[in-house]
């Protein structure tokens, strides 16, 4: 498997060509619609497939609510998937690296032929940004949103399958950039159109095997870099509640690389303790259950923060500029409740700690940015993490501005093109403008504990010149070697 603001509700319709072999369990070929009594359980997951590289612009953010989702049967009522909650928001530059949990049915799915995925859509905007003088970062008030109701033709795709009573299985659904944006014919880099029409989305069955992914037996996803606050821990299970696509419950095991100092402190924290602000890394498994492959405690206590990749170079010790992709609200008294993903924040470092990068135990490339406090050792195309002390909501063409005192190197999602491989490194090309006129990028992996996780190839051996991935990683600079260092790779074919 190939891995303005609110719209007016949108039913995106993923409708397929059906073709029928056999019922599954049942000894005599089916000629016309398969009714098989029983139910199943079924997962649903989310991914995106990236501009093709080299794009002809650079998104910084693509932002999307969604409201519903359903599978409608050849014959009979469609069933509802509920979303992992009742507004689900994903930015989905996070996921052209990564899969996010859309929601699930389980043992509830009446078995029969399914051939069409509905997903509703409240809103999606894109933030892009030019980048035409050839060094890293945004032209100076380039930084620009679109949002577009989508076409009312609805999306085809080739998705197609049949549940059994008992059966326990999982669907990816796939937004596809190409056929998403419309960059300007006139204006280089501009982004003219969003098109949530017509072959934007497909869907297929999860069925990862050792030859195309790292996921172990009966799991069928990465769900990871879950980032927020914990609402229950006990010595097997950890869940955590994010702010935009609802909660994850996984199952603590003696394989789970639990990071042992909180990444704010530097000190030793509880392996997993209701209140922490953290992160987790988890499998899906066949039956609806999660498996946490990594848990990263970032800081001690539930509190305001902000994740975005930075949009230009800082100019200045104390400001820099992101575009949010992602964000925790404290429990209690948030200062960010009126954020949203996609927004640029102009931030004002204020008492400031020393900056930390979390390595959730990844090899990482020392940088002028370890331990400093200065917002001019900080690169555009890095993602960090901001611990908000103040913030004012935007007001029309006025940013939403934030104070904070804690800076975190976190990951960069980016895609491009392999130019060389020489596991553990292979170098990249051909990524967005932003990222400046550098032709190539090396990208160190990991096979230790934690490994990096594979969708697409099962290793970095699996990689050839010419294929396109997107990445996960942190990123030190396209000065340093290596400028990358991936937590996840996924290659496209």
């Amino acid at each position: 498997m190939t891995r303005s603001k609110t719209l007016s509700f949108l039913p995106v319709l993923l409708i397929a060509a059906l073709s029928l072999a056999a019922c599954s369990g049942v000894p005599n070929k089916c000629t016309g619609t398969c009714v098989i009594g029983g139910n199943a359980t079924v997962s649903l997951t989310l991914s995106a497939v990236p501009l093709t590289p080299p794009p002809g612009t650079s998104i910084l953010s693509f932002a999307v609510t969604l409201s519903s989702v359903q599978l409608t049967p050849t014959s009979g009522s469609a069933v509802n998937i509920p979303l992992n909650t009742a507004t689900y928001v994903v930015d989905f530059t996070r996921v052209q690296s990564d899969s996010a949990f859309l929601g699930q049915v389980l043992a509830n799915v009446p078995a029969g032929t399914y051939n069409k995925v509905t997903v509703g859509v409240t809103s999606a905007v894109v933030t892009y940004c030019t980048d035409l003088g050839g060094i890293p970062g945004c032209d100076a008030g380039s930084v620009k949103q679109v949002s577009q109701a989508a076409a009312s033709t609805p999306a085809t795709s080739s998705f197609s399958a049949t549940l059994t009573s008992g059966q326990k299985t999982g669907i990816q659904i796939q937004f596809n950039f190409t056929n998403a944006i419309t960059i300007s014919a006139t204006q280089p880099q501009v982004v003219s159109a969003v098109n949530l029409g017509s072959n934007v989305m497909t869907a297929g069955v999860l069925a990862p095997t050792s030859a195309n992914s790292s996921l172990g037996t009966g799991q069928l996803d990465f769900v990871e870099d879950l980032t927020g606050v914990v609402t229950a821990a006990s010595a097997s299970s950890v869940t955590v509640k994010t702010s935009t696509r609802g909660s994850i419950t996984a199952a603590l095991n003696s394989s789970t690389f639990l990071v042992p100092n909180c990444v704010t402190t530097g000190a030793a924290c509880s392996p997993s303790t209701v209140g922490q602000f953290a992160s987790i890394d988890t499998a899906l498994n066949s039956d609806g259950t999660f498996t946490a492959l990594e848990y990263d405690p970032i800081d001690t206590t539930s509190s305001d923060w902000i994740e975005g990749i930075v949009s230009f170079t800082p100019s200045f010790p104390t400001q820099l500029q992101i575009v949010t992709n992602d964000f925790s609200l404290a429990s209690t008294g948030s200062h960010i409740a009126n954020l949203s993903l996609g927004d640029p924040v102009q931030v004002t470092l204020n008492s400031v700690k020393p900056f930390v990068v979390d390595k959730k135990g990844l090899p990482v490339t020392v940088t002028p940015f370890d331990n400093s406090t200065d917002a001019t050792t900080i690169l555009p195309g890095q993602t960090v993490a901001l611990h908000v002390t103040a913030f004012t909501a935007k007001n029309g063409t006025v940013l939403a501005a934030a104070t904070a005192d804690t800076v975190v190197l976190r990951f960069t999602r980016v895609a491009g093109k392999i130019s060389t491989v020489a596991s553990p490194f292979f170098n990249l090309q051909s990524l967005p403008p932003s990222f400046g006129p550098t032709a190539s990028y090396q990208v160190q992996v990991s096979s230790g504990s934690p490994s990096t996780n594979y969708d697409g190839v099962p290793n970095t051996s699996s990689l050839a010149v010419g294929n396109t991935v997107a990445i996960r990683a942190l990123y030190f600079g396209s000065q340093f070697a290596p400028s990358f260092s991936a937590a996840k790779v996924r290659a496209f074919f």
